[in-house]
């Protein structure tokens, strides 16, 4: 089997979607490959050819994310798929590492993905970075402790509108979430499209939330069948409006049912309630994020307290990461180099990405048998430095 693996073209786009659509078991119409093409970066796609057929395919996307002290430039990793009739064959291993190689020649010191089966990705050097909850609450259980007295008032506006106010909200509501992707005019614009996706309604209300004529936060849902209410996106800039757009949906006339997905691990919600546990919630990993140069990915954040450490990185898939290197941390700036010290401690690529965001202690790993504590005391040390004081957390999926 001869294997070609070369980037995509504009005129292939449609095909490319469909045999990833295909692949996940899915299928994708005209409409939805148009509203997928707003974000189609045809330099940062790849697909695998065999005898001129596309039998394979992933792309990544050029995004910003927050990280703890900033921004990062990222390769936002999707459509990660290979056809049932050429699978087992080493394909996929392929894409990663040319997609890999690629992300790193542009200078993007860091990969991110949302992974449809999780055993997949940890070969890669791909860390469970941050965690997610569902919500299901039937609504006649929806009171709060004690009923909240908003400061402001809620509107319902057209979608014109919301796009508009909507991303100064969202910029506001996110400078400090670590995880977060910044949203240009295209992404916006893809946002707005995603609810249509898959034959989806894309019909949806908009409310925001408005003290003296500033909107600190909105809500976007839809309701099916005139009783099952959707939260797509609730973003606030204040507790208020957190609390005054939360008690709006559980108080919404003839809705049985209000769900929302992708929320926050340290999602507050619960400790409203004056009954949390009717409040249904189911947990899983979201951001998979993979360190495609440590140095540089150390050196752009920030850490909690100032100290250093030695840390020997395995990382058999990238070889430039195969190292062992020192972080250096001042109260305003970290340097990370390649030493011949002996480490403080010894873990993986993945492993290390796993806790670059805060969503996990190394200490949690050490017990998993994850990393190895070579020097007493690293790890206590290490996790005062990596600690943040919110969860990760991204509401983006791509």
């Amino acid at each position: 089997m001869n294997i070609e693996i070369r980037p995509n073209t504009w005129e292939e786009f449609p095909t490319l979607k469909r045999v990833n659509a295909r692949a996940q078991n899915n299928f994708y119409d005209d409409s939805d490959i148009e509203r997928f093409a707003v974000i189609f970066e045809p330099e940062r796609s790849l697909c695998a050819l065999d005898e001129g057929q596309i039998v394979g395919c992933t792309t990544s996307y050029s995004l910003e994310m927050m990280v703890p002290g900033g921004v990062v430039p990222i390769g936002a990793v999707a459509q990660v798929s290979v056809q049932a009739t050429h699978r087992r064959r080493g394909i996929n291993t392929m894409l990663m590492k040319r997609q890999l190689t690629d992300i790193y020649e542009r200078g993007d010191p860091i990969a991110v993905l949302q992974a449809s089966e999780s055993i997949i990705y940890g070969r890669y050097g791909y860390g469970m970075a941050s965690f997610e909850y569902s919500f299901e609450l039937e609504r006649p259980h929806g009171a709060f402790s004690r009923r909240y007295e908003p400061e402001g008032r809620l509107l319902f506006i057209e979608e014109d509108e919301a796009r508009k106010v909507f991303p100064q909200v969202f910029e506001r509501a996110t400078l400090l979430r670590n995880g977060m992707v910044k949203r240009d005019d295209k992404w916006w614009k893809f946002r707005f499209a995603q609810t249509g996706l898959r034959g989806g309604d894309p019909r949806a209300w908009f409310v925001k939330y408005q003290v003296d004529g500033r909107v600190d936060g909105y809500v976007w849902f839809t309701i099916r069948d005139a009783h099952l209410m959707t939260v797509i996106e609730l973003m606030s800039a204040t507790d208020d409006a957190y609390a005054a757009l939360w008690q709006f949906c559980f108080d919404m006339d003839l809705v049985t049912t209000v769900t929302a997905s992708r929320r926050a691990a340290d999602e507050p919600l619960p400790w409203l309630m004056a009954d949390p546990r009717r409040l249904t919630q189911s947990f899983q990993d979201a951001s998979w994020l993979r360190l495609v140069d440590v140095l540089a990915a150390l050196s752009a954040r920030r850490y909690s307290t100032t100290d250093s450490l030695t840390l020997g990185v395995s990382d058999p898939f990238l070889e430039w990461n195969d190292c062992t290197v020192r972080l250096d941390v001042a109260p305003d700036e970290s340097y990370c180099r390649t030493t011949d010290a002996e480490p403080d401690l010894t873990l993986s690529a993945a492993d290390l990405g796993a806790v670059y965001l805060g969503g996990v202690k190394l200490r949690t790993l050490h017990h998993a048998g994850r990393v190895e504590e070579n020097t007493p005391g690293a790890l206590a040390r290490a996790d005062a430095m990596f600690a943040t004081d919110l969860k990760p957390w991204c509401i983006d999926s791509w």
